[in-house]
């Protein structure tokens, strides 16, 4: 693909919104690779950023990934060899989303992504899961 860098669009929002460049992301794959929920995703967050990069804006905001990537998990930025914010970048997709009407496009996610959800919300208050 080419790479369109000189285009306005979510890009832009993302950028301002994380204070990185999306150009930064090495597209290692390894926020893929250690993620425990890709099989839920329509878009690995590899996928997201280079469409990002691409201008491909409505694929991105029409995708499953953004609604379920990033809420309580941070495991791909932990081994981001780059330090992408992952989760800032899906919650800023979402926020870009919501604002023009986009709404969430998916099936209920499985059982297993619920669990981790609820295990990841009640460590983060300190509860034992």
């Amino acid at each position: 693909m080419r790479l369109r860098i000189h285009e306005d669009g979510i890009r832009t929002i993302v950028e301002e919104g994380i204070q990185k460049s999306l150009t930064a992301c090495l597209q290692c794959s390894k926020c893929g690779g250690g993620c425990a929920h890709l099989d839920e995703f329509d878009l690995s967050p590899r996928q997201v950023i280079e469409y990002l990069l691409d201008c491909l804006d409505e694929q991105v905001l029409n995708s499953r990934t953004i609604w379920l990537c990033g809420k309580n998990c941070t495991g791909c930025e932990v081994i981001c060899p780059v330090g992408i914010p992952l989760s800032e970048i899906m919650a800023t997709l979402r926020k870009e989303a919501t604002r023009r009407g986009i709404e969430p496009k998916y099936e209920q996610p499985s059982l297993i992504y619920h669990k981790y959800e609820h295990c990841s919300k009640h460590r983060r208050e300190g509860e034992e899961g």
